[in-house]
Formats: structure tokens, sequence, C-alpha cells
């Protein structure tokens, strides 16, 4: 049954983005960001990936030091940036971890979920009244795996579910890892994220889960378009002066290319990059493992038959150590699915 918006207690008006890593998570949160009925957090929080699962047994003050410290979120309260272009130098970040801090050891809040009171603190910080907010929003890719612990804390939340050509996805981790050289980029996990939230998805679209999928392509190709859906999904008004200009913290957004090429407007010009890019090993290793559930997406396979040679042969910048990882798991994988 529907239940109105206004209707709802604050906690209860969240909506949560799912996906993967460079599936345009991020882009979807810059273009909700400056919206007047929306309160955005900027940051991923890793809230259910991390915060629940591996800190949940430790105790409050251990959720709280990995929110402000080890999570992307941490630049919201001034620690330093692991990685990449954040500039939060006109947010008070101090004030919100002071606010922050309050909210979450208040004795009264003991029973509060530790992400409503962050993003409470986070409306206070901005001068935000929880009246005037319709909807909440957290962006973190990983929240594809935790779905039911997600309705189960946040029954009436709303799910947006984001959708990109695997092949491009790998383009944009190979890309990223030539600029980050961490040496644990995984051509597995690649494959085997797109997977989840490519189920995930499928779930939403045949209406046995409730949410919106927003396909990347569709996103950058139609953004008025593309956005009109969501704003109508999430019962906000429709502006296409607000949502189709990025933001962060109502800061203009200057873009998360993993090519570190330089945004100032919306662009198809990442949809076919990776046609550019990758070679056939590569499309073939993409297309080995996610070939069966591409079409359902528009994401026709390229190469009309399958080599042992694209399982085999490594990927650029993939490392001895996660080559045997990422062969050894695929296998298991198909053996599971046989």
């Amino acid at each position: 049954m529907k239940v109105s918006i206004q209707t709802l207690p604050f906690d209860q008006r969240a909506c949560f983005i799912a996906g993967q890593a460079k599936s345009g998570t991020t882009l979807m949160v810059a273009l909700l960001d400056n919206h007047p009925e929306l309160l955005v957090l900027p940051e991923e929080t890793a809230y259910f990936p991390t915060v629940l699962t591996k800190y949940g047994p430790r105790g409050r003050r251990a959720q709280f030091d990995y929110i402000t410290q080890q999570s992307l979120s941490n630049v919201l309260f001034g620690s330093r940036c692991k990685w990449g272009k954040r500039d939060y130098s006109n947010f008070p970040t101090g004030r919100f971890y002071e606010l922050f801090e309050q909210a979450a050891f208040d004795p009264a809040n003991a029973q509060k979920d530790l992400l409503v009171l962050m993003v409470e603190a986070y409306a206070a910080t901005l001068g935000r009244s929880l009246e005037n907010v319709r909807r909440w929003v957290e962006k973190t890719p990983a929240n594809r795996n935790y779905i039911s612990s997600i309705f189960s804390r946040f029954p009436q939340a709303k799910l947006l579910v984001m959708m990109r050509d695997p092949r491009a996805i790998l383009a944009a981790q190979i890309a990223l890892e030539k600029t980050r050289r961490r040496g644990r980029f995984s051509v597995y996990y690649v494959v085997a994220h797109w997977r989840v939230a490519a189920k995930l998805a499928r779930r939403v679209l045949n209406g046995e889960l409730s949410g919106l999928v927003v396909p990347y392509e569709q996103l950058v190709g139609e953004p008025a378009m593309s956005m009109e859906k969501v704003c109508a999904y999430l019962e906000i008004t429709f502006d296409s002066a607000t949502v189709l200009t990025p933001t962060k913290a109502g800061r203009l957004w200057r873009g998360n290319s993993a090519a570190r090429i330089g945004f100032s407007q919306i662009s198809t010009e990442p949809v076919t990059r990776w046609q550019r890019q990758l070679s056939a090993d590569e499309i073939g290793w993409v297309e080995w493992h996610c070939r069966e559930l591409m079409p359902e997406f528009g994401y026709e396979p390229r190469l009309s038959a399958l080599s042992l040679r694209h399982f085999v042969k490594p990927i650029r910048e993939e490392r001895p150590k996660e080559y045997l990882k990422s062969r050894l798991y695929s296998l298991r994988d198909d053996w599971i699915r046989r």
C-alpha cells in the first residue's frame, strides 16, 4: 500500500542509490544534490556494507569513528581525502563533526539509527529544516548487496539502481588503476559486481522489488527525460534548471572521470569510449561472464563467439596475484551456477 510521503517520519523518507562503481551513482547524487526538496549526502558512507556489518558488533564509537575517519564521507568531517578531488573548503566540516558527535552519543538517541543521526546533523549544518525535506539520499554502490537489510530498517525507502554497460565499466576501471596504482585491481570484481547489479535491476524491472532502474546511457543521453522519471519516482518536483546542474554540497561539481577528462557538462562521450579503449580479449572477458544478462539491458554482445583465450589472457593493469584470484573465483562461480 502506497503511503503519503507527508505522513512518513523523517527517518523513513530515505532514498538509497545502488549499482556498481563507475556506473553513474556519483553523477546521480550530483544531479539530485541541489534539489530544494531533497537532502543529499554527497559522499559514500558504506553504512550497510561496512558500518553495520564489520563495525556493528564493536559498538557505536567504532561505527562513528569509521564514518568520520575512514569512509569516503570522512572528507565531510575534515579528514584527508583518500583519492580523487574532493573540495569542501567552503563546507563547515568542524561544525558537522561536532553536531554529529553530540547526536550520536546523546543518551536520548541511543536507540536511534546512526545514519539518520548523521543525516539530521548534515541538515542542521546546512541550516535545513527537516520539515521541508521530502527525501534524504544516501549513495553507496555496494548497497546492491544489502537490499533486504535496507528495506528491513527503512521499509518506506526508495531505491535507485544504476546500470551501465559492463564493458564500459571495465574500461573505466582500467583507466582508474592507471591513475591510482593501488595494485589491487580485480577484473573478477568488475564482472561479479555487474552481475549482482544486473540481477537486482532485473528484480526491479520484473516488479519483484520496489525501485527504479536508471541506465547510465539514458541518463547522459537524455538527461532531462531520465531525471524527470527520477523526480516522479521520488515524488518531488522536476525543474530542469536544478536537476541538470551537478553539484556537491551545493557547489558546482567538476566530475569524477576515471580517465581524468575535464567535466563541463553532461556528455555522452563516456558511453562509447570503451569501444576505442578495450581489446578484443578484454571485451571477451566481460562477455564471457555477462553475455546472458547483457541483452536484457540493451547491451548486445560484440563478439559472435567466445574463445578460451578471452578467459586466460591477462587484462591490462592486472597483477599476477589478482590474475590468479580472478580466474579461480570465476571458475568457482561457474561451478556454482552449474
